[in-house]
Order: C-alpha cells, then sequence, then structure tokens
C-alpha cells in the first residue's frame, strides 16, 4: 500500500531561496569587511609614520632638554640676583614703554595743530 503523496517542491524552492539569500547577504558582509580592513590598513600605516617621523623629529629632544636644564640651573647658581635683576628690567621697559606711549601721543597732538 502507498501512503499519500507529498508534493515538496515548493518547501525546497522556498529552502533554495532562504539560503540564497542567507548567502546573498554573507557576501555583502564579506565585502563590506574587507573595504573596512584595507581602511584599517591604511590608518595603522598612517599612523605608523606619524610615530616614525615623530621619534626620528625627537629622538635627540631628551640630551637637549637635560643640556638646558643644567644650564638654567648653572646660571640661576652663579648669579645670585638674577631674579631681582630681571625685576628691575622689566620695570625699567615698563617706564620706557610708558614714555614712548606718551611720547607718541604729545606728538599726535601737536602734528594736528600745525596749519596746513
Amino acid at each position: 500500500m502507498k501512503g499519500p503523496v507529498v508534493d515538496n517542491g515548493g518547501m525546497i524552492w522556498l529552502v533554495i531561496g532562504i539560503n540564497v539569500g542567507i548567502s546573498w547577504g554573507c557576501w555583502r558582509l564579506v565585502g563590506i569587511l574587507i573595504r573596512l580592513r584595507r581602511t584599517m590598513v591604511g590608518v595603522t600605516r598612517a599612523i605608523e609614520g606619524a610615530d616614525r617621523a615623530t621619534h626620528n623629529l625627537l629622538a635627540g629632544a631628551p640630551a637637549a632638554i637635560r643640556l638646558g636644564q643644567t644650564g638654567a640651573r648653572a646660571l640661576r647658581r652663579h648669579i645670585p640676583g638674577l631674579a631681582q635683576y630681571l625685576t628691575r628690567v622689566r620695570q625699567v621697559l615698563t617706564v620706557a614703554l610708558w614714555l614712548h606711549r606718551q611720547l607718541q601721543r604729545f606728538q599726535s597732538q601737536t602734528r594736528g595743530n600745525r596749519p596746513v
């Protein structure tokens, strides 16, 4: 005795369609991930290049900084009155600047009173 005949042709096409859809989505995702990887490689190379250039530029900086600190320390030690001297120089320059401005103001007032 034979059982009832069931037509599974429609079900098979549904499964094939779902599989094709999943495959298409996965290929799209692969394309996106490949572009992302290329972008990340470019960014990584740019960062490594900047790091290398910065390292090459600043390679001698610690020695120069140390030398400058030593020079400033020695200068402070050898000239004990340096702070007072610099304060006095700043005061003198402030007075000179004030006198210069007053002279400019006076000259602009006297020029305005001259006959043409």
